[in-house]
């Protein structure tokens, strides 16, 4: 078994004569650039002058039935200069109650705390802005939304001039409402002079070969440096929605990864000064060549599986009969897991 298994890996292990351009589906808002080691670019490390700022979110379903879910989300952000902390924010907990309709969900947001004042009584999320279509999924949307909506908060009431955001995730909107809040967002950075950039953990691109496109630049990079090095540029962007210049940045000569990062398009900014800031917090141990600012957003805007089973157990019992009626209907399928 474990025989088979292998001989499945080293087919995977295969090195291709040539990268080819990142293939992008929409290929009417991009033009793609050949992979070439010209394209790779050094830069140093810088520790101090700036503020980063990260932001990250999160959230998880504590209950569902057909009609109604109830969801816990997170909101948070946190401010550094250099390895120092500058100020301790309590991350935004509130309550989700979203009622399933045909065409739209309604959402009533319940906040467990006013620690970053953002967001509203509640929200209409449309159908098509769901992930995957399901009704379950609205509190993925309206944590989007806040996403953006602390952005636009943070940089008009924390940050001066030259500072910088850093966001989990790129700079690119894939529905009407979402849009909405980023442009705001764009818009409040851009009014406060604060660099807008957006770093993902993961990256589905591939070249025209095939071929993942983070891995084809780290494969090639192996001819120009260790690193810390940036990779730029990938492709011409006219996309509307999609506001980032892209590149793939090592943050760390001795770390295994190389992500996807973005910047504002519509900002001057100082790409490489920007990079040290971000290397230079990307040093930790705990996750090397990783900005430690979006580990710590991570960890404090994360709700955990066990803090839902928390929540599930005390609700249920508080449940009248009629609404675990209503949960029974899908939640058989966790029982069994269960035992």
């Amino acid at each position: 078994m474990i025989r088979e298994l292998w001989d499945l890996i080293d087919g995977f292990d295969e090195r291709p004569d040539e990268w080819g351009k990142p293939y992008f589906s929409q290929q009417k808002y991009y033009k793609p650039k050949t992979i070439e080691i010209d394209n790779f670019q050094e830069f140093d490390l810088k520790e101090k002058d700036r503020i980063l700022c990260c932001v990250d979110g999160g959230n998880n379903k504590i209950f569902e039935t057909p009609s109604e879910s109830i969801h816990l989300l997170r909101i948070y952000f946190n401010l550094f200069r250099g390895r120092k902390r500058v100020e301790n924010i309590e991350p935004l907990s509130l309550y989700l109650s979203c009622n399933h309709q045909e065409e739209e969900i309604t959402v009533r947001s319940i906040k467990v705390n006013d620690s970053i004042p953002i967001g509203s009584d509640g929200y209409v999320v449309k159908k098509e802005e769901l992930e995957n279509g399901r009704p379950v999924n609205a509190g993925h949307t309206v944590r989007k939304y806040l996403e953006w909506d602390a952005i636009k908060y943070v940089s008009k009431n924390y940050l001066d001039e030259g500072d910088i955001i850093l966001r989990d995730g790129v700079l690119q909107t894939g529905v009407e409402g979402e849009r909405e809040y980023a442009e705001e967002a764009y818009s409040s950075v851009a009014e406060n002079g604060v660099h807008l950039v957006g770093l993902a953990k993961t990256c589905t691109l591939r070249t025209n070969c095939g071929f993942p496109l983070v891995a084809a630049i780290q494969e090639l990079s192996t001819e120009f440096s260790e690193g810390p090095w940036y990779y730029h540029p990938i492709a011409e962007n006219e996309h509307p929605d999609h506001k980032g210049e892209m590149m793939v940045v090592k943050y760390h000569k001795n770390s295994n990864y190389a992500f996807r990062t973005e910047f504002y398009r519509e900002l001057n900014s100082p790409v490489e000064e920007i990079l040290g800031y971000m290397a230079f917090q990307a040093q930790d141990p705990i996750f090397l060549g990783y900005p430690y600012g979006l580990v710590d957003a991570d960890k404090r805007a994360r709700v955990t599986d066990e803090e839902i089973e928390y929540l599930k157990s005390v609700g249920f019992n508080r449940m009248g009969r009629t609404f675990k009626n209503k949960v029974s209907t899908l939640d058989a399928h966790d029982k069994l897991s269960e035992l």
